[in-house]
């Protein structure tokens, strides 16, 4: 992970409490708010967000409010760290903890507890191990996927952890939302990460990151005008842990180093439409001022050899007549594009979803100096939409397919994109070499 090179982001310690090294004190659990009766006793997780090769972040609702003790151990059974957290209404009762000072590529055990070393309820734990460096030349795979259903197809979950994935990009409709309530929010976060058996035990297992798109962000092709998007903004960093949320309080765009991978998570949300694009004040801006800087820093620092930009919506015309796509916002698309070509960064590809189609599309070598890649995966859930599987020059293979989600499996020298569906087929597979994406 390059996060030291990168432009600050937005602190999480708000959400932290943390206490030094040594016994726990942990006071018992007391009933939740009124406001959240209806909620009353519902945990959630432990869910894993953020991994790296030296910290651990993650966080779990807790049956009620209180001080709640994480206790992690090395596969030796030696006590590593104890932190505490606490429970409140104001957040949820969700307690997020980053675990930081650990040795790479170790496998680690946590406890969540209450009263003095007991659970804090029954499977409140988890079992993982920390990234191997960047230098490390053993392949790791990431899962990626979009437009997911919070309580069907359980099985697709299974058949991502058949495929041996390190770590799982949710690039958006991930939850299915559309509602900028925030109990709503908070409510379907909930039932995410709960109703799926699967999913509920991968993620305690694996590292998961997540992204937005235009259902879990207010509605259908929604953009940063969206009333009280600051409730959307606040569920979702509830019920993900990341290493950092945007800056300033606003965003949750992100980034992560995973050996040769580096991962981008961009919001073109919440700065969609809200003022004149940096690139050409003809246009609305996508990403924001602030937040075209932090990719451009962070594009700049990158020495990793495949360089994923992960975006829910797709980077070229959509093909009905909403706004959520890179064509609407050309401008800034075409600037992203001639940074990396100016500066000459090797190894860009796009990723995407949203549209309940799966691409691969190979626009040539004119953007960037080398051939542009994108992989478009969607839907994870069962509903394609046949409309939007639209001719393109760039096209390389389509298909409209149920129930997909796509692996990329990266060395030093290669990576191979995957897609598959929930039976286990693969309905498609391309590889790219690193030499490949560089500028002659």
């Amino acid at each position: 992970m390059n996060t030291d090179n990168t432009a600050p982001l937005t602190s999480r310690r708000r959400f932290l409490q943390k206490t030094a090294l040594g016994a726990l004190s942990i006071p018992a659990l007391s009933s939740l708010s009124q406001a959240d009766e209806l909620m009353k006793g519902k945990t959630v997780g432990p869910v894993l967000g953020h991994i790296d090769t030296s910290t651990i972040c993650c966080f779990v609702r807790a049956p009620g409010e209180g001080n709640v003790g994480l206790e992690l151990k090395d596969s030796s059974g030696k006590t590593v760290q104890k932190l505490t957290g606490k429970a409140i209404p104001d957040n949820d009762l969700c307690v997020q903890f980053t675990v930081t000072g650990l040795d790479p590529n170790t496998e680690y055990h946590g406890k969540f507890l209450h009263e003095q070393g007991k659970p804090l309820f029954e499977g409140a734990n988890f079992s993982v191990k920390t990234a191997a460096s960047p230098e490390d030349t053993k392949p790791v795979i990431l899962g990626m996927g979009s437009c997911i259903s919070n309580d069907r197809f359980n099985d697709i979950w299974k058949q991502a952890k058949a495929q041996e994935i390190d770590g799982f990009c949710l690039l958006g409709d991930s939850p299915y939302i559309d509602s900028n309530k925030l109990e709503k929010n908070r409510q379907r976060r909930r039932d995410f990460w709960t109703t799926l058996p699967a999913l509920k035990s991968l993620a305690r297992e694996i590292p998961f990151w997540n992204t937005w798109d235009d259902h879990d962000f207010g509605k259908n092709d929604s953009d940063g005008l969206m009333p009280k998007k600051e409730n959307i903004r606040k569920a979702f960093i509830e019920y993900n842990a990341l290493a950092n949320y945007g800056e300033n309080n606003a965003g949750i765009y992100t980034s992560f180093r995973r050996g040769p991978l580096e991962v981008w998570l961009i919001d073109d949300r919440w700065f969609s439409q809200t003022e004149a694009s940096w690139a050409d004040p003809k246009q609305k801006t996508c990403i924001g001022k602030k937040q075209w800087e932090w990719l451009q820093q962070s594009l700049k620092a990158s020495d990793a050899p495949f360089k994923l930009l992960c975006t829910g919506m797709v980077w070229y015309p959509k093909g009905n007549k909403e706004k959520d796509h890179w064509e609407t916002y050309s401008a800034e698309r075409e600037a992203i594009f001639q940074f990396i070509k100016k500066e000459k960064i090797a190894g860009v590809v796009l990723i995407s979803g949203d549209i309940h189609v799966s691409r691969h599309h190979d626009y040539g070598k004119n953007r960037l100096g080398y051939p542009l890649h994108e992989c478009v995966v969607s839907p994870m859930h069962s509903s394609v939409i046949k409309s939007l599987d639209v001719p393109h020059p760039a096209k390389v293979w389509s298909k409209p397919a149920p129930n997909v989600f796509m692996t990329v499996k990266a060395d030093q020298k290669q990576a191979e994109f995957t897609w598959i569906n929930m039976a286990g087929k693969k309905l498609y597979q391309f590889s790219l070499s690193a030499g490949e994406l560089t500028q002659a």
